[in-house]
C-alpha cells in the first residue's frame, strides 16, 4: 500500500470517527467510496473533500418512540442552559451599558451600546423565560409516558425553531452594535463591520441546516406517532 493510500484511509478513519452522530452514514459511505477509487490522487482528493461532513453537526435520527425520551431530556437541558453566544451577548450588556453615559463617548458610539444592550435584553429574558419554563428532566413525570412525552419533545422542537429566530435578532443587535460603538474612525468601523458579516454569512447556512435538521425530526416523530397510533 502506497503512502498516498495510507494517508487516504487515515482520514477517511477520522472523518468517520468525529462525524457526528447524525452524519455518521454519510461519513462512511465516503469512506467506502474513497476506498474503491484506484487512482491514489483521486482517492486523497475524495478523503480530503469528505471533511466537509466535520462540519455538518447532526443529531442521531430518533429510531423508535422508545428513544424518545432521551432525546426530549437532551433538548430541554441545551433549552435551560442556552446557547454559549447568548450569554456572551447577556454578560456584555452592562459594560456597554454605562458607555451610554459617558460624556467623551460620540452619539454613534452611544447608539452602538444601546443597540448592545437591547441584545442584552432580548438574551435575558429567552434564557430566563426558557429556565423557568421547562423543568430539570429528572424532575419532571412527562418523560414516564412516550405518548406524552413524544408530543411535548415536538412541540418544543416547533418552539425551537421560533425560539432560534429571536436568538440570532439577539446576536444580530450584539454584532451591530459592538460594530458602531468599536474604537476608532470610519475606517476602522467599516472594516470591523466588513469582518462581522463576512462571520454571518458563514453562519448563515449553518442557521438553516440546524433549521432543516428540526424540522427533519420533527417529520421523523410525525412518522412514529402515526405508526403507533395504527
Amino acid at each position: 500500500m502506497t503512502l498516498i493510500r495510507k494517508l487516504t484511509l487515515s482520514i477517511s478513519q477520522k472523518v468517520v470517527r468525529w462525524a457526528s452522530p447524525g452524519c455518521k452514514e454519510w461519513a462512511q459511505g465516503l469512506a467506502r467510496e474513497a476506498a474503491v477509487i484506484e487512482s491514489d490522487w483521486a482517492a486523497l482528493r475524495w478523503a480530503l473533500g469528505s471533511t466537509r461532513v466535520l462540519l455538518d453537526r447532526r443529531e442521531e435520527p430518533i429510531g423508535s418512540l422508545a428513544e424518545v425520551p432521551k432525546a426530549a431530556q437532551l433538548l430541554v437541558e441545551r433549552a435551560r442552559i442556552g446557547p454559549v453566544a447568548m450569554w456572551g451577548a447577556l454578560i456584555q450588556g452592562p459594560v456597554y451599558a454605562w458607555g451610554i453615559f459617558l460624556h467623551h463617548r460620540s452619539w454613534s458610539s452611544r447608539a452602538g451600546d444601546a443597540v448592545v444592550v437591547l441584545g442584552a435584553l432580548i438574551a435575558g429574558i429567552n434564557l430566563l423565560i426558557d429556565r423557568h419554563r421547562l423543568k430539570e428532566p429528572w424532575r419532571d413525570d412527562v418523560y414516564d409516558d412516550i405518548l406524552a412525552c413524544a408530543r411535548f419533545y415536538r412541540a418544543e422542537l416547533e418552539r425551537r425553531s421560533s425560539t432560534m429566530c429571536i436568538q440570532t435578532f439577539a446576536v444580530l443587535c450584539w454584532s451591530v452594535g459592538w460594530v458602531l460603538a468599536a474604537p476608532g474612525d470610519l475606517h476602522f468601523r467599516l472594516i470591523s463591520g466588513a469582518a462581522m458579516g463576512l462571520l454571518w454569512v458563514a453562519a448563515a447556512p449553518l442557521m438553516a441546516q440546524s433549521l432543516r435538521d428540526n424540522h427533519s425530526r420533527i417529520e421523523r416523530l410525525d412518522e412514529l406517532l402515526v405508526e403507533r397510533s395504527e
